[in-house]
């Protein structure tokens, strides 16, 4: 009796650096960070992955419960959250690409407030954003996010403090990340806003050529009809640059982590 409560006092603090990691995770992560999820749902469902992690990697692992514990939980937060913020920076790709249309359509004014995340997103953005989320639980991209936190504890193991946050290479990768997302944006984008510019040009011509024409009051509906008919043709398109978004997410993620544990 008292070795089993020897060894379920050694688990603990194991037990509680991985339910750092994943609920710091959680809570950032695309999907599940999202505040119409209640919060007793995330708990549970960081404290169930902790149990399955800890029963199936750190079996018979132990950390001592001393000063560097406090250094190790803080170092599994900083973990969870640079992963979860890492895998969302392309998925916020989309609401980029709806701000740069809403603003060539006129809508740059007519923000809403995401549910989501309870900030103010554009319209365009926001429709995107949703058709991104449907395509990637359809093809179980949540399932991905997990698999690879869960892999993170064989690259960055939790009693070890060396993570490469002060080498150059940590920011290196962000900053190209961050790099990719305004490209991403850029080519869900460009097909509409490139064809709002010919509008835009073809009511120029037309108010120079027939002044009696108030360009004001007929260029803004036109814009918004020829931007309409522009999506309607060009969002099914949009189907492949998901899959390149997931694709490119699922090796970042998994670049970020060999990075983290360099």
């Amino acid at each position: 009796m008292n070795s089993l409560s020897l060894s379920l006092l050694n688990a603990i603090p194991v037990f509680l650096l991985i339910l750092a990691r994943l609920t710091s995770f959680i809570v950032t992560m695309p999907l599940f960070s999202y505040r119409t999820i209640p919060a007793p749902v995330k708990i549970g469902l960081s404290v169930s992955l902790a149990i399955l992690v800890d029963l199936t990697q750190f079996e018979s692992q132990t950390v001592p419960l001393d000063g560097r514990f406090v250094v190790l939980i803080l170092k599994e937060i900083l973990v969870g959250i640079s992963m979860g913020f890492v895998a969302g920076i392309l998925v916020y790709a989309v609401q980029l690409a709806g701000a740069f249309i809403d603003m060539q359509m006129g809508f740059a004014m007519a923000n809403v407030i995401s549910p989501e995340s309870g900030v103010t997103t554009p319209l365009t953005g926001q429709f995107l954003y949703v058709l991104q989320l449907l395509f990637f639980l359809g093809v179980n991209a949540h399932h991905m996010l997990l698999n690879g936190i869960m892999y993170s504890f064989q690259i960055i193991p939790i009693s070890s403090l060396s993570v490469a946050y002060g080498s150059g290479n940590t920011a290196e990768f962000v900053t190209r990340v961050t790099a990719q997302m305004f490209v991403i944006a850029a080519q869900l984008a460009m097909p509409i806003v490139g064809c709002l510019f010919l509008v835009d040009l073809a009511v120029g011509l037309i108010a120079r050529t027939v002044p009696q024409v108030n360009v004001f009051v007929v260029g803004m509906p036109l814009k918004v009809l020829a931007g309409f008919a522009i999506m309607l043709v060009v969002f099914p398109s949009l189907i492949g640059l998901f899959q390149v978004i997931f694709d490119s997410m699922t090796s970042i993620f998994s670049g970020f982590m060999h990075v983290l544990g360099s």
